[in-house]
């Protein structure tokens, strides 16, 4: 997919360095949110590891925005089956999307989205599933915006 100044691409294992920088900057906003989503050590490198794999896989997703040479934005994950207690449906679901700041606003986002879509249709998924922070309010109303729909809440009892 192209816009006049970014191109959505699948994610190779040679983006994983690029897409786990984009993911710390992503982990830093996480925290401003809430402490829960602090960080380990390592984790960036671990993240590299994790998001080569997922480029290499046919199960999983990593596309990247590439705005002339550099990395602007990623979106990655896996397809998952749902509870077998319900109907059967398999979700396309959403770990990690990330837009550095100064692209957001240009349809970077909406475009990572859309591909996930595509690839999630391509393999008959029953549609797109994601988590966001609750005190990420812009991002909640990007999705609300794009038709995602609040279904569950995650609630955390963190003992300190």
């Amino acid at each position: 997919m192209e816009s006049g100044d970014f191109t959505i691409r699948p994610g190779r294992r040679e983006d994983a360095t690029e897409a786990a920088r984009l993911w710390m900057q992503s982990a830093e906003e996480h925290t401003a949110h809430d402490r829960v989503y602090a960080t380990a050590p390592g984790a960036e490198k671990t993240m590299r590891r994790f998001l080569a794999d997922l480029a290499s896989s046919g199960h999983s997703f990593l596309f990247v925005a590439i705005a002339g040479d550099r990395t602007v934005g990623f979106i990655s994950g896996e397809l998952r089956e749902g509870s077998p207690t319900f109907l059967p449906k398999t979700w396309a679901s959403v770990d990690d999307v990330f837009v550095e700041p100064d692209h957001r606003n240009l349809g970077v986002g909406h475009a990572l989205l859309e591909s996930v879509e595509a690839w999630a249709k391509e393999r008959d998924a029953s549609g797109v599933s994601l988590q966001v922070a609750a005190a990420n309010t812009r991002a909640r109303k990007f999705y609300k915006d794009l038709g995602f729909r609040e279904i569950s809440v995650y609630e955390v009892l963190e003992f300190e």
